[in-house]
């Protein structure tokens, strides 16, 4: 956090996760986290063989298709996609440890 930009709603913890993964505990928590929150790059993942995508503008971000070019819905940021999105009426910050892929675009 020595001068980085961080997810002050979802901080690194570089004491308890080491710097691998930028204070995270794994590649997806950094991915969700801090890629797609804070660096705004666009997200695939896959739950349960299903893949999900996001689009990250400057102003909000967006669930899409495949192509990014279809906007299905849209929330305030990174994090409000992280606090409001649910699969099976789960929310997914709960799902990452259960993500089976994920890929920044």
């Amino acid at each position: 956090m020595a001068g980085y930009p961080f997810n002050a709603k979802c901080p690194p913890n570089y004491e308890q996760n080491g710097g691998l993964y930028h204070g995270y505990k794994n590649n997806s928590e950094e991915t969700f986290f801090y890629d797609f929150a804070v660096q705004k790059y666009d997200l695939r993942f896959c739950y349960k063989g299903i893949d999900y995508y996001f689009l990250s503008e400057r102003d909000y971000a967006a669930q899409c298709d495949e192509h990014f070019t279809n906007e299905i819905r849209r929330f305030k940021d990174g994090n409000a996609v992280l606090e409001e999105f649910e699969i099976e009426s789960k929310k997914l910050i709960d799902l990452i440890p259960f993500i089976e892929d994920c890929e920044l675009y």
